[in-house]
């Protein structure tokens, strides 16, 4: 396997990433350049991730002094984790995590596991969504919460644009960026992160990526059709994915939260809602999105490890969504049935 160490900072100052993967790419991270070691020792949550060609287990004394947890082994109270399952023709897929309940998260994964699982599916999930599971449950324990949202900044103060899933949030995003960069600032196109007061940017995620109306090549507008007849293609890479960067000019990293826009789908017509609404409806789509709460790894690594405090993250992460909510001045719904519309009417009542 490769020796070198390549860095990434899927966000500035608080996430570092340090590993042997050469273009590392996760949910914090699709498109993320590479930084220096002094970047990711400045982080605030650091990640080192390697991937080794050996095996990855305890000895066999260790193991059989370990308690165990379904496919998972560990002492209590060490601070780390084995898991192992058989895999095809006697391959083994495993790995070792340690720090979970500390800001300084270690992995060490064999090959065949970064080879064979890409995705998650039941409980198997694949090292990108185990460690943006762990990053969650950091965040809060650090007092940030992230964010399932877009968003853009205008004059220092940041718009929150919240969705369910393919409504066009990030679309609308882009569009508002793309169409008008002089006024708008990019912030965040499917992901970001608020410590009740400010957004910060997670600039990398690059889900942009599907929509034609952004990309308008002949191959995107196919992917896209097909796609949409054949949804399981969503889980395959096609190409180089291209970050934010060759699509907007200016990113802001941090700004004050200003207003909350939630989209809907449906009859044309714009309201204000109250804050309890708008927590009922911001809180589940986090709920959606972010699977910290019923992570395998995370829950295996709690029972041996007590400190982790599931719990805990989880009430922050709702009072951190409630004071954000509390900040804002205001709180509207967009619905139209039309995706392209919602950036329209956002400009329309940013000129009133």
């Amino acid at each position: 396997m490769n020796t070198k160490n390549y860095f990434y900072s899927p966000v500035d100052d608080i996430i570092g990433v340090k590993t042997n993967i050469e273009n590392f790419s996760f949910s914090y991270g699709m498109a993320m350049p590479y930084t220096d070691e002094s970047n990711f020792n400045n982080s605030l949550i650091k990640i080192t991730l390697n991937v080794v060609k050996g095996r990855v287990e305890p000895t066999k004394e260790e193991k059989e002094k370990m308690g165990k947890f379904h496919y998972f082994n560990g002492f209590p109270d060490k601070g780390e984790m084995y898991y192992e399952r058989n895999f095809l023709y006697g391959k083994k897929l495993q790995f070792k995590v340690s720090g979970i309940d500390t800001n300084n998260i270690e992995i060490t994964v064999n090959k065949n596991y970064m080879r064979f699982v890409k995705h998650r599916f039941m409980n198997i999930h694949s090292i990108g969504y185990i460690l943006t599971d762990i990053i969650n449950l950091r965040l809060m324990h650090n007092n940030l919460a992230p964010l399932h949202c877009s968003g853009v900044v205008v004059n220092d103060n940041c718009y929150g644009i919240f969705a369910p899933p393919n409504t066009g949030k990030t679309l609308t995003a882009m569009t508002l960026c793309m169409d008008n960069n002089s006024k708008y600032k990019f912030i965040a196109e499917d992901l970001a992160l608020t410590n009740g007061k400010d957004i910060f940017a997670v600039p990398w995620t690059s889900t942009f990526r599907y929509y034609d109306t952004v990309d308008t090549s002949r191959f995107s507008k196919f992917l896209n059709n097909l796609t949409e007849k054949i949804s399981v293609l969503e889980l395959l890479s096609f190409g180089k994915t291209e970050p934010i960067t060759d699509y907007v000019k200016d990113i802001s990293l941090k700004a004050k939260i200003k207003g909350i826009y939630i989209l809907d789908r449906g009859e044309v017509k714009n309201y204000d809602i109250t804050e309890q609404e708008a927590f009922d409806r911001i809180n589940t789509l986090d709920r959606y999105e972010f699977n910290y709460m019923r992570a395998p790894t995370i829950i295996a690594y709690e029972y041996f490890n007590r400190k982790t405090n599931i719990e805990y993250a989880y009430t922050r992460e709702r009072e951190l969504l409630k004071e954000m909510i509390s900040n804002a001045d205001f709180l509207r719904v967009i619905s139209t049935d039309n995706a392209l519309n919602y950036a329209k009417e956002i400009e329309k009542e940013m000129k009133e």
